[in-house]
């Protein structure tokens, strides 16, 4: 008898360690807090009234709505793989955040589902167009964002809209179209990061819960997927790259520096 309880100690600490990250994986999960059911994209929208490749710059404007606006919490069924997606977080993955956003918003709008090896290639494919067009790929604006979602994406209507507030988020999720958002990432708290966290973030807003949590699929983590942050927590969060490049002006401290950066969202409309 105590041969057999051994027996099962020594399994069950096997299992244990061959299946540890497996077991936490599940156990973050669980910790979650619950979100609402995820919704589909639209399958009829109509076209937005805004002219092709327009930048809007507003405190509290809402854009036409892609579908009847939703009341209540909304969780939009945007797929998710992290900016690293098959686990290796050296360059170019490290500082991929804004292009793996875009992807995940482009999948969503062509309703597709996004393999680890798929989200690779994809984020690989931007990180040249990127490198061809701005010379570089790192800390990428709110603006060079769109830019790309028009010019690599095909993307007819992309809106960047400043001085945002909380509201225009929940606007924009409510009415069907998840959130590009540009991020001072330490600041957001998040403890899934590698600490202290990235000096400079990007994410997909996708819902919101009946409290007012932000819904969101953070590239930044493998956990990512409906992670939630509180509004305040978010908007004080919020800060847009002041310039794009590889590297950050001599003589500051990157930390700090993120934090001159305005409040910016990413708005895709489907064509």
């Amino acid at each position: 008898m105590k041969r057999l309880a051994l027996l099962c100690a020594v399994a069950v600490a096997v299992f244990a360690v061959v299946f540890r990250q497996s077991i936490r994986d599940v156990a973050v999960e669980w910790s979650k807090p619950a979100v609402p059911s995820e919704m589909p994209a639209p399958t009829h929208v109509p076209v937005s009234p805004a002219p092709s490749g327009a930048r809007r710059t507003t405190s509290s404007g809402t854009p036409a709505p892609t579908q009847t606006p939703v009341a209540g919490a909304v969780n939009l069924a945007v797929p998710f793989q992290s900016q690293a997606p098959n686990g290796d977080w050296s360059e170019p993955w490290q500082n991929a955040c804004e292009e793996a956003s875009a992807v995940l918003v482009d999948a969503y709008w062509k309703n597709e589902t996004l393999s680890a090896d798929d989200m690779a290639q994809r984020i690989l494919t931007l990180v040249a167009w990127e490198n061809a067009h701005f010379g570089y790929y790192q800390e990428t604006t709110a603006a060079q964002v769109a830019t790309m979602l028009r010019e690599a994406d095909g993307y007819q209507n992309v809106h960047v809209t400043y001085d945002a507030s909380i509201a225009d988020i929940v606007a924009n999720v409510r009415a069907g179209r998840p959130v590009i958002v540009p991020l001072a990432g330490r600041l957001l708290g998040n403890p899934y990061y590698t600490q202290p966290g990235p000096v400079y973030h990007m994410l997909v807003v996708k819902g919101v819960t009946e409290s007012g949590d932000l819904i969101t699929d953070d590239v930044g983590t493998r956990h990512g997927h409906n992670l939630t942050y509180a509004p305040d927590v978010f908007l004080t969060a919020m800060h847009d790259a002041p310039q794009g490049g590889a590297s950050w002006p001599d003589g500051v401290d990157p930390a700090e520096y993120i934090k001159t950066g305005g409040r910016a969202i990413v708005v895709v409309y489907p064509n």
